[in-house]
């Protein structure tokens, strides 16, 4: 009985950190290239954006704890930073699982930011995307240079302790020409369904109360 607790324990342990783990295989390497349409079905590849720092958000409206970051205003309020400074942001929506394609239209203002629908999981399963929310940041030289969670306070209730502006912090030392201080935090929320998990349902990952 034992030998059986300790093996689902362990199982669970490799779940929950698969974030990190996949991560830690990208960071300080040149981020891969992708294309993908926007919601106007205008193409975007990353070659585009040579030069210039890049945020790609990984949210889905079919996600708790993504929506929590669109109503509480921290998604809006990273995003008019990143314009000021001519920091260009992606939103990458994985696969739709339940919504519908126009329920899921209502969450976004394409005004306002780049969306790409990944269809058929190609962008995700690429940068080894697992969560939503999760951010990566690309630095002027196309280097990813900071992936995890948008902050330390990702959880559905709220919780005590400093709020850690990870995505924040990551973007202000690329603009001031310093090496990202944090590179990784632990992404969590709702399961990406990639080209690499299995397709049995997976459990949400239960953030820590601290990083």
């Amino acid at each position: 009985m034992c030998k059986q607790i300790f093996h689902l324990v362990f199982i669970l342990c490799l779940l929950t950190q698969t974030g990190s783990l996949s991560a830690d295989l990208l960071l300080g390497a040149k981020a891969p290239d992708f294309q993908g349409q926007d919601l106007q079905g205008n193409r975007h590849l990353l070659s585009d954006y040579a030069g210039k720092i890049v945020v790609l958000e990984w949210s889905s409206p079919e996600c708790p704890y993504s929506r929590r970051y669109y109503d509480n205003g921290t998604l809006d309020s990273l995003y008019e930073y990143a314009a000021k400074n001519s920091v260009a942001w992606i939103n990458i929506v994985p696969k739709l699982q339940k919504l519908t394609l126009e329920q899921a239209l209502g969450h976004f203002d394409p005004a306002k930011k780049t969306v790409i629908l990944d269809r058929e999981l190609d962008i995700s399963t690429v940068y080894s995307a697992t969560t939503t929310p999760q951010i990566f940041i690309i630095d002027r030289q196309g280097i990813l240079a900071y992936s995890g969670a948008i902050d330390s306070n990702a959880m559905l209730k709220k919780t005590t302790g400093k709020l850690v502006p990870y995505t924040r912090n990551a973007l202000d030392d690329l603009l001031a020409g310093r090496e990202v201080s944090k590179k990784i935090t632990r992404a969590y929320g709702c399961y990406v369904r990639n080209k690499t998990q299995p397709a049995s349902e997976l459990p949400q990952i239960i953030a820590p109360d601290s990083q």
